[in-house]
Order: structure tokens, then sequence, then C-alpha cells
């Protein structure tokens, strides 16, 4: 089955920090995909789509350097997933 998605998502996993807007404590989230449009998490707690949060996480650059992300997105959607909570977060921007 061919994708319809515009942007090519890259499978990932690892570990992220999430902070929801308002709220002064965040969260470790697990990193499923990513793309330059936005990211695929599972979390303990259901997100309210349209909540406006702070993803962070750490990836290698093509010089294989650590490199600290901080990305401001949106909840676009969410879903129980067993004992989780399956998530697609909309980048604010579309960084390159």
């Amino acid at each position: 089955m061919k994708s319809k998605r515009k942007i090519r998502r890259l499978t990932i996993v690892g570990m992220g920090f999430l902070t929801v807007d308002q709220e002064k404590k965040g969260h470790e989230v697990y990193l499923t995909n990513i793309s330059k449009g936005g990211i695929g998490i599972y979390a303990h707690k259901p997100l309210k789509a349209g909540t406006r949060v702070l993803i962070t996480f750490t990836h290698r650059d093509i010089e294989g350097e650590r490199r600290y992300e901080d990305q401001p997105g949106t909840i676009v959607w969410c879903s129980r997933c067993g004992s989780v909570y399956a998530a697609g977060i909309r980048f604010m921007s579309l960084n390159p």
C-alpha cells in the first residue's frame, strides 16, 4: 500500500520529554516516528487534541554530533493503546 503522506516519516525508537502548556512539570514519553512536520509518541497519560506542548529529544546530526531539540507543537490526536496513549504532535514550525 502506497503512503499518502506528503512528508516522509522516519521510524525511531527513543525517549523524549514532554511539557504540556500551562503545566510546570513535564514527563518522559516514548518516541515512535518523526518527520519535518511532527512526531509520534507514546505517553502514560491522555493528551487533549489542540493542547500546546514542548517536546525535547536528542538525535545525531549528519556529522555524528549529538544535538538537543526543543520543538513546540500541538497535540493533533491521542488514543488509548493498551496501558499507554499513542499521540501525534504537529510541530509549530517546519525545520529542514
